[in-house]
């Protein structure tokens, strides 16, 4: 056992926050973000006369989620861990792949974790590990626009090894055998293609992006290596192509239909692995039988012949048939009470032990399933960074916030 342990970087005291809105899924009512903080508009005279005389005023009050919030997940069996990363105190969290919980306080003790300034780690994402040049790679959603890439052995504030400027919204990636990597794009409903030792400011190999890609707002990405393809989860939501008018891009407008923003039902495409520009997918899954809903990480098992999908929407794991297409059944559902699936976001196969991942964002906790669990199945270990039952604040890096006066509720957009 690594004895370079450490407790979590967390403040020393905490606020429990409002659960999650069911009304809403990235919309929370009366919640903030973890690093804003509301100064009421009747401060004591006493502060009115500090600011004036330019000194800090103190805070009146501050909602925040003082621990590590689950997003992308990633397993490498061959150096037994588990790493995750973590949007709401920008971080990443490495584990023994073994450990688990034992009691309702307790919390899982990382063997690593970094964070800090200097690692450019911010509303991170997607995550993927490379068992033999023992590095992470993670992908930074919605503000720093960066990939980083990290070895296993950093802890704390450590500056990444490489550093890679990608494009804006990008949320999940995958590695192909030969190290090329993958990155999902939300905006632009496209995939880009780095080569392995991309750095700086490269350009990527190629791209997957069009109106007969099928992509439309995708987020997790896997990349088969035993046949060749490539599985993307997408939400539905196609924001439409833009266009170069000269004087820069603009959105498409109503005219060129294949091109116009418009919803669509969430799916899962396959590609070939050398797909590239409007390339059609091979299949899709797609329709009201797959229960997708709101698609987030997705695995393929090429030794089982199986795809495995993060269903946010109503906290599951469905498992479909590799080759299936259409509006299939899923094979199996991972779904109840006693899964303690909640609001999942990350998934990764561990085909070595046989065991599903998930990492949840609505209570600090990542579980593993055994591969054929099907139903309300309990998790055979769970990973908690909080206590249980702690619930998530829900950040997801909000922008904005206002206040509803009839209803007395602070409103934050994410």
């Amino acid at each position: 056992m690594n004895t370079d342990k450490h407790r979590l970087q967390k403040p020393t005291s905490s606020i429990r926050v409002h659960p999650r809105s069911s009304a809403a899924k990235f919309i929370y009512i009366a919640l903030a973000s973890a690093a804003l903080a509301f100064v009421t508009l009747g401060q004591k005279a006493s502060n009115q006369n500090a600011s004036c005389c330019g000194r800090d005023i103190a805070v009146a009050r501050t909602i925040a989620d003082p621990y590590p919030v689950f997003n992308g997940i990633a397993v490498d069996a061959s150096n037994n861990i588990v790493v995750m990363t973590d949007g709401n105190r920008k971080s990443l969290l490495i584990y023994d792949r073994t450990a688990s919980v034992s009691g309702p306080t307790e919390e899982t003790v990382p063997l690593r974790q970094i964070i800090g300034p200097e690692t450019n780690i911010g509303f991170v994402a997607g995550v993927v590990v490379d068992p033999k040049s023992r590095e992470v790679y993670a992908v930074n959603n919605d503000i720093e626009d960066t990939m980083l890439v990290m070895p296993y052995q950093s802890k704390g504030n450590a500056r990444p090894r490489r550093l890679l400027s990608v494009p804006h919204q990008a949320w999940g990636m995958a590695l192909s055998p030969n190290h090329e990597l993958a990155v999902t794009v939300e905006l632009h409903n496209g995939i880009v293609f780095y080569a392995p030792s991309a750095n700086g400011i490269d350009a990527p190999l190629r791209h997957i992006q069009g109106p007969a890609t099928g992509l439309a707002d995708p987020h997790g990405i896997a990349w088969d290596g035993v046949h060749n393809e490539i599985a993307v989860a997408n939400h539905g939501n196609f924001r439409g192509l833009l266009k170069n008018i000269g004087l820069g891009c603009v959105p498409a407008v109503p005219g060129d239909e294949t091109e116009v923003g418009k919803f669509e039902p969430p799916s899962v495409t396959i590609y070939t692995a050398a797909a590239k520009d409007d390339a059609r997918p091979s299949r899709k899954i797609q329709g009201p039988a797959t229960k997708l809903d709101w698609p987030m990480g997705v695995a393929v098992d090429a030794t089982h012949n199986e795809i495995a999908v993060a269903n946010n929407g109503d906290n599951s794991i469905l498992i479909f048939r590799r080759t299936s297409a259409g509006d299939v059944t899923p094979l199996r559902t991972i779904h109840g009470a006693h899964t303690g699936i909640n609001r999942p976001m990350g998934l990764a196969i561990d085909a070595k032990n046989d065991e599903i991942w998930v990492a949840n964002f609505g209570d600090h906790t990542a579980l593993a399933f055994s591969r054929t669990d099907d139903g309300d199945r309990a998790p055979k270990r769970v990973i908690r960074s909080a206590p249980a039952g702690t619930p998530s604040a829900g950040f997801g890096n909000p922008m904005a916030v206002a206040y509803d006066s009839k209803r007395e509720e602070i409103l934050v957009p994410n």
